[in-house]
Order: C-alpha cells, then structure tokens, then sequence
C-alpha cells in the first residue's frame, strides 16, 4: 500500500506517529510537506490535500466535529450556515483557529468556533474526526434550537440513520425537560425547511398534516385543515450550477404538479426555503390571510376521493411543548 492509500483509509488524516509505524521518516514528512502532497493541519497530524475541509479545521482546532456540523458530516438536516463545532476533550489546551494552527484559539477574535468539551463516547476508527452520530444529536437538542434539533432528528429518522436503541442512548444523553423535542420528531418529513415550518405551526396552534398521499403517487408536504397544501422547496432546489435548461425542467415539472393538486380541488401554496427560514413572520402572515378566507376548509360538497384524509393537528401537549 502506497502512502497516499493509507493516509486515506484513515479518514484522509493522518498521526505522525501512524505515519512513522507506516514507515515514513521526520525528514520524508517534511518533504512530503513541502511538496505539497500532504498538509500539516497541527503539530502531529497530516492531511492530505483533498482531505475534507472539515475534518482539517476541527483537527487544526485540537478535536472532532461536533454538533451541527458534526451533524452536516452525517448528511443529516442543519440550517443554511453555522460556525465550526469542535468538541474536545475536557481538559484540552493549546487550542488554535480552524484556519492557521500557529495561532492560539483564544488570541483571534475572527475564528467562528463552538467548542464542547462535555463526555462524549472515545473516538473510534469511524468517529477519529467527528463524534458519534448519539453524541451529535444530543448536542444539536442540548444546544442549539428547537426547530434545529427536530429537523435533525427528523431526517435521522427519514434515512434510518438511528433506530429504538439509538434513540434511547440519545434521551439518556439529554436533560429531561428537553425530551419533548425528540418526541417531537416525525421521520416522514424530508427536508430542513419542512421541519421547521411544522414546528412552527404546530406553535401557532395550526392544525398540520405531514407527507399526506395523493392517489399513492404524490405526497403533500404539508397539509392544513382539509385543502390548504403548502409544498416547501428546499435551498438546493435551484442551484447556482444547474444549467437553464435543468432549471426549466424543474419548474415545469412544478407547474405541472401544482395544476394537477388544484385540479383535485386543493389550494397550494410553493413557499420557498428562504421564505420559511429568513422571512416566516410574512410566510405565517400569508398562510394566516389564506385560510381567514377559508381556502383550508372544503367548499362544495363533492370531494375528490383522493382528498378523504384525516388531519391531524397539535394536541394541547404539543402545543405547550412547542410554545
């Protein structure tokens, strides 16, 4: 095995003492170095160039992944941005930026870093630059926001990430009066923003349907009383790399769904990623008018069969824990 293979096989990073075991001198990772073919991320660990970026910054910083971003690393939901989470052992010194390892952590005032230094299983051969997918869940309840915590845990639950067990070691790991966020969690929903406008609703005492089959070919992402669907796009529904003739199709292919649900007498409403996310106050504002009008209620007395669904809305517990 070539050196580049073994670095690799351990995460793309790389001990000097793993390195020296594996056969390569004090002076060959100088040379290595200064060639270009492996990054000196801090004192005692080597990267190489393509390692992800994550990983460099969190070893850089002296620890793991953590939280939200250890939670990024999982493919699991996280808002748009968040600064660094690195967790550490509790008694970890000498720490440095994510971004230049000669300089202290607590010298710099541009360094973008929340460190966690409470117990956390020990790094394993699949956990040496991020914590365990328990840990970060329960740090993403423990510290981050209500919405943030159940969007996690939703697409956790969504791609079968964790199971009864691994649930449980979670709420183990989590104070008592923030259990209601796991209960909270519904795995049918697929997408950071339709987490959080559930929740958000759910807060404002709106009755909510999620994932409700049409004909068993479509699923609305939100249902409100017995017409109003809300389709929520998420953030990488348009991107920046898609060609025009990509982006055509998708909208086409929205056009085609929407007149197809109004057909069957439902009112939709396309709200987008940023309209949930930075502008719900207008968003709730918006569905508020809709459904004054009645559009949420059934207005005739045919119904398409497709529509014959049970709604359900928050119950007087739900809407104490997510008040």
């Amino acid at each position: 095995m070539e050196l580049t293979q073994f670095v690799r096989s351990l995460d793309s990073i790389a001990q000097t003492q793993e390195l020296i075991r594996f056969g390569v001198s004090s002076r060959q990772l100088t040379a290595l170095v200064r060639a270009g073919a492996l990054i000196r991320a801090r004192q005692g660990w080597y990267a190489l160039p393509d390692a992800p970026d994550d990983y460099v910054r969190a070893a850089r910083v002296g620890g793991r992944l953590a939280s939200v971003s250890a939670a990024a690393s999982y493919g699991l939901a996280t808002p748009h941005s968040f600064p660094l989470h690195v967790h550490v052992p509790h008694n970890a010194s000498r720490l440095r930026s994510q971004h230049d390892r000669h300089v202290r952590l607590n010298e710099t005032t541009d360094d973008d870093v929340v460190i966690h230094n409470a117990a956390a299983d020990p790094p394993t051969a699949s956990t040496r630059f991020r914590v365990s997918i328990i840990d970060c869940i329960a740090q993403v309840i423990r510290g981050e926001s209500e919405e943030d915590a159940v969007a996690c845990l939703d697409s956790a639950l969504h791609h079968k990430r964790v199971d009864a067990v691994a649930l449980a070691l979670i709420r183990d790991r989590t104070p008592k009066w923030l259990h209601y966020v796991i209960d909270a969690a519904d795995g049918r929903s697929d997408g950071y923003p339709e987490s959080v406008a559930r929740c958000r609703l759910i807060r404002e005492g709106i009755p909510v349907q999620i994932q409700v089959p049409i004909l068993n070919e479509r699923w609305l992402d939100i249902l409100i009383g017995e017409r109003l669907a809300l389709e929520i796009d998420g953030a990488a529904k348009y991107s920046t790399l898609m060609t025009p003739e990509a982006v055509a199709k998708v909208v086409r292919a929205e056009r085609a769904r929407d007149a197809f649900l109004e057909g069957l007498g439902l009112h939709v409403l396309r709200v987008s990623y940023a309209m949930v996310v930075f502008d719900w106050p207008a968003t709730l504002d918006m569905i508020r008018a809709v459904m004054a009008r009645g559009d949420h209620l059934a207005r005739t007395k045919f119904r398409h069969p497709a529509l014959e669904v049970g709604v359900s809305g928050p119950t007087r517990r739900d809407r104490g824990r997510l008040a």
